[in-house]
């Protein structure tokens, strides 16, 4: 599990993450922890700069030595790596010609230590790990120990931003290089509600590379105990410009604007913003070739009935062009979709019931609603959409909105769908014009969750919160 995020900081962000909170002088004395340190990146930097503000003040190397040995902490989980920070550390003493140094560094999970001190400053670049790539005992003992990990896909680093929060003195300074996914995702409302007091700056690389190339846009968050106040400065690394923001303005995700909004109009007061159709099994149903044969259409030499059968796209295929088909297990009366009986399915239709026959094993492997038939859909989710004029959209953005609209047949199967309420007022041609409008695109770009290159990740919940100027 720890090899994957073996991705060490860049010496210039290293000099950042110091100088945002001021480890520059008079610092013997100051307890400093760097929790996950690797090589030892950040402990030589903070390492040098220790002995040179001591010989600045007149220190003998006794006494430097004395303060390394008790003012610089460090964990490292894996035994390679902490050798080598070790030695990369006793370099620099000698380069300085500092006696043997007895250093705090701990080969150990510093998420597993008990630790006792606190600390005036704790810097550092968690470990990257994403949910599904934590393993399962880790996770457990996670949800055990972490108030930011009781619950949802929390991200590895939850853990270590919560913990060393927790270990700074009344005064101390938290200085951390996190994906800027933090600020974004629904699992990581409990970390910026605890981070949210003292945090005094955010410094956000959203549009710069620091690991080469690795799909993670990164922020340096700066904590002060010290310090209690309702604005943070938002600094944009990329072009250098920065603002305050009002505490009172984050809510359930954080959004960093600088502009004053006029709209008044909430998108989902109008539209409804749905997931598309789970099949949960797409190999089953989605049909990629077809053959059209009097009223049955034709796949691996089986017959499937028309009615069953209707038109596909997702947003890939929509945007490449392809002509793709689905199995529609499911019956129309009065407007309303309608279950059959297996019974009822196979006397009906017994060409599609053979097709879907061949995948039944993998069909009854799904994690499906209870009350989902073998040859239904694995989720009911936006059933009773489908039948709808709608329009279609990916949950992946990069640089242009790309807005589909769909007849009432078309079965959508990835993506999400937006469909018109019924007292809404507002034709889907102006929720077209809408969402492939600047203000919109701006707006996902503040509140999506950052993926690799210029693409964010959007959700239902995020259009339908869009607010839109009188059309």
């Amino acid at each position: 599990m720890y090899t994957k995020c073996q991705v060490f900081t860049p010496n210039n962000y290293v000099q950042e993450l110091l100088d945002s909170v001021s480890y520059t002088e008079h610092l013997y004395g100051l307890k400093l922890l760097e929790n996950s340190c690797g090589d030892g990146n950040i402990l030589k930097e903070v390492v040098s700069r220790y002995i040179i503000d001591g010989i600045k003040h007149g220190y003998s190397k006794k006494r430097i030595v004395a303060g390394l040995e008790s003012d610089i902490y460090g964990y490292e989980i894996d035994r390679k790596h902490y050798n080598k920070c070790i030695d990369n550390l006793n370099q620099i003493a000698r380069r300085f010609d500092l006696p043997a140094i007895k250093w705090n560094i701990f080969n150990r999970d510093y998420l597993l230590s008990n630790v006792t001190m606190k600390y005036d400053f704790i810097i550092g670049n968690p470990p990257y790990l994403n949910y599904s790539e934590i393993d399962e005992s880790v996770r457990l003992n996670l949800k055990e120990k972490f108030e930011t990990c009781k619950s949802g896909k929390f991200d590895y680093c939850y853990a270590f931003i919560e913990k060393s929060i927790s270990e700074l003195n009344e005064n101390g300074k938290f200085s951390y290089l996190v994906p800027g996914s933090i600020f974004k995702t629904v699992f990581g409302k409990n970390l910026r509600e605890k981070i949210k007091c003292n945090l005094v700056a955010i410094k956000d690389y959203k549009s710069l590379d620091i690991f080469n190339g690795a799909l993670v846009k990164s922020v340096i968050i700066i904590l002060d105990n010290s310090y209690n106040n309702e604005v943070i400065n938002y600094i944009d690394m990329s072009n250098k410009t920065q603002f305050t923001v009002d505490k009172k303005s984050l809510q359930e995700k954080w959004v960093f604007s600088n502009s004053q909004s006029i709209a008044t109009k909430r998108f989902g007061d109008y539209f409804k913003v749905s997931n598309t159709i789970a099949t949960l099994y797409n190999k089953a149903f989605v049909i990629k070739h077809i053959d059209l044969e009097k009223d049955k259409y034709v796949v691996n030499n089986i017959k499937l009935e028309e009615s069953l059968i209707r038109p596909a796209y997702s947003p890939k295929s929509l945007r490449y062009g392809k002509r793709e088909y689905i199995i529609f297990p499911y019956l129309i009366k009065g407007g309303k979709i309608v279950k059959m009986t297996e019974t009822e399915f196979k006397e009906r239709f017994p060409g599609v019931k053979h097709y879907l026959t061949l995948y039944k094993d993998e069909l009854l492997s799904r994690d499906s609603d209870k009350s989902c038939k073998w040859f239904e859909y694995g989720r009911s989710q936006a059933l009773q959409l489908v039948n709808k004029e709608k329009l279609l959209l990916s949950t992946i953005i990069t640089n242009t909105v790309l807005v589909y609209s769909l007849k009432r047949q078309d079965l959508p199967y990835s993506g999400l769908i937006i469909t018109k309420l019924s007292n809404s007022g507002l034709s889907l041609s102006i929720a077209k014009k809408i969402l492939q409008s600047g203000d919109f695109l701006n707006y996902i770009r503040s509140i999506g969750v950052p993926l690799n290159g210029n693409s964010v990740r959007i959700t239902s919940k995020d259009i339908e919160n869009f607010t839109f100027r009188e059309i």
